[in-house]
């Protein structure tokens, strides 16, 4: 059983469509449990409605109310209990075989792993606009990201490429991944983070997500150059301070280490 794993917030405008993508997925085994993050548009009543028409959908009901998209995916995290898990955003469309493309990679995977063994796969995305217009096949040459940094979990700390809405992962990549105590990372980059560092991970190298940009997206994509790249480099003071702690909690690797990864995959990804 797969459980996907979506927070809400606010997103009445394009959840139906949301779920209906994954409901709508060739691969039928699976729950759908959503998380309300204190939306006060009618998001909750939405949910409720799906829960009521569709017993594969549940609402995660802890009492925590509004803790952030960050700690909301990871509560989800923490009560699932599913031999697999995904990350779901409340505004993408899934292809409809999503889900049975990522479950023949992770099968593959674990052809030649151990049965304990952190395992995760990723795919690449569509980015689209409003209304799920092409701006770019994919969101890897979109933002220059190079996919193979993921098989080394120190350039991925330094750099994610791991997009969560798109990940597949096993109940080890979960227990590997809790307690989730660096509240400084994305939740999809502190899992995709401990899978590498623990285990294996893979990637489908097409798109299975069209990726919706808009004004609300609490995390999106703009095409990646000199310009974006500069208003980066404004946050360098909070990017050394995440280095720092990120470098304490999972050791082997220095801030510096990590800042210098992130400058040469940078420069990559500017120059080729």
């Amino acid at each position: 059983m797969i459980d996907i794993l979506m927070s809400t917030f606010n997103g009445e405008r394009y959840l139906g469509e949301q779920v209906g993508s994954i409901l709508g997925q060739s691969f039928t085994e699976f729950r759908l449990i959503v998380r309300d993050d204190g939306s006060s548009d009618d998001t909750l009543a939405l949910i409720e409605e799906f829960c009521r028409e569709d017993e594969r959908i549940t609402l995660l009901r802890d009492g925590e109310g509004n803790v952030g998209l960050r700690r909301s995916f990871m509560r989800l995290l923490e009560a699932s209990e599913g031999e697999y898990f995904m990350f779901a955003d409340q505004d993408d469309v899934w292809l409809p075989d999503k889900i049975e493309r990522s479950i023949a990679a992770i099968k593959e995977l674990e052809g030649s792993s151990a049965a304990s063994e952190p395992l995760l796969v990723f795919t690449d995305l569509k980015v689209v606009n409003e209304q799920l217009e092409t701006i770019d096949e994919s969101l890897w040459h979109y933002q220059r990201l190079r996919p193979e940094i993921s098989q080394d979990w120190k350039r991925l700390l330094a750099q994610n490429v791991v997009t969560g809405c798109t990940i597949l992962a096993n109940r080890a990549a979960a227990r590997a991944s809790l307690p989730f105590v660096l509240p400084e990372m994305m939740h999809d980059h502190w899992v995709a983070v401990n899978a590498a560092r623990h285990g294996k991970i893979g990637y489908i190298s097409e798109h299975t997500v069209l990726y919706r940009q808009h004004a609300s997206n609490a995390e999106g994509s703009r095409d990646f150059g000199l310009k974006y790249a500069a208003g980066k480099s404004l946050g360098l003071g909070e990017r050394i301070e995440f280095y720092r702690k990120a470098a304490a909690h999972f050791g082997e690797v220095t801030a510096l280490e990590l800042l210098r990864l992130k400058a040469a995959e940078n420069l990559k990804r500017l120059f080729g």
